[in-house]
């Protein structure tokens, strides 16, 4: 399915059934998707279902999203002990598990998958930092096997540090998930401004909105678009200068349904105003 360039979509968690996601998709008017793979799920018994459902529902999936299991964002320092490969002890089984995920994309037909590898160290002298090279190599090279870009996900390391590891993992297809609210959230750098730094890598955007910690070593909280910190006209009049031509994905991580229904769908009547008013 053909979609126009910053078309509105959504990320979601498949933790139910195909048809049920893709009709609540359908909902909030919305033909475009992130697919995000929560560590429970049986990728390959999987597969068939997702694949039949988004092409019945002639919906355009632009990539799967991979979680891990024991990852917890409830606060900073439990994103450092948890999150991604950084993380200790965690690495093996998550470069199992993000292979099982690209072959399962590669099952729907999709050309990206996204994760957070974790948190970058800023000193590429860390020790850290040369495994996370190898382990962003490794993926990379099991991700074009199976036709697709590696993507991280922004946030947990400043652009200029993200930019640097780009360069060191030396590979064509490793690319960008450019998540303005998580540069607010971490406490980190402008977003525009990081996505000025990071624009030559940008393959996608997630839409969300957050204020910034309120002391160090805090994390910032997330709220419903344009009750943030995030200038989305500003955002988006660059990714229109910029010549982006991905989705605009919408990313509400909201634990009450009814809350994040209806901020999602005041996320959409927003970020059509805010295109509207680029015209």
């Amino acid at each position: 399915m053909a979609v126009e360039a910053m078309e509105l979509g959504l990320v979601f968690w498949a933790e139910k059934d195909p048809a049920t996601h893709l009709n609540e998709l359908k909902g909030f008017g919305l033909n475009a998707c992130q697919l995000g793979v929560p560590p429970g799920m049986d990728c390959k018994a999987s597969a068939s279902a997702w694949k039949k459902a988004i092409a019945d529902a002639g919906v355009f999936c632009s990539s799967a999203v991979a979680s891990y299991e024991g990852e917890d964002y409830a606060n900073l320092a439990q994103v450092h002990k948890t999150v991604g490969f950084t993380a200790p002890g965690y690495a093996k089984e998550r470069i199992a598990r993000t292979k099982q995920v690209s072959a399962f994309a590669k099952e729907l037909g999709l050309t990206a998958l996204s994760c957070h590898i974790g948190f970058i160290p800023e000193d590429a002298s860390s020790p850290i930092y040369d495994e996370l090279i190898g382990i962003a190599r490794e993926l990379c090279d099991a991700c074009a096997a199976n036709g697709q870009d590696f993507v991280l996900e922004t946030g947990q390391e400043s652009a200029a540090a993200l930019l640097h590891f780009l360069s060191d993992v030396q590979r064509p297809n490793i690319k960008v998930n450019f998540d303005p609210a998580n540069i607010i959230l971490y406490g980190l750098d402008d977003p525009l401004q990081a996505l000025e730094m990071l624009q030559e890598h940008v393959l996608s955007v997630h839409c969300k909105d957050g204020r910034s910690p309120k002391a160090a070593g805090e994390l910032g909280n997330e709220v419903a678009l344009g009750e943030g910190e995030v200038d989305f006209p500003g955002f988006l009049k660059l990714l229109k200068r910029m010549n982006y031509t991905g989705l605009l994905t919408i990313e509400r991580e909201e634990p009450d349904a009814a809350k994040r229904k209806a901020d999602i769908e005041l996320g959409v009547k927003r970020l059509r105003e805010w295109k509207q008013a680029l015209a």
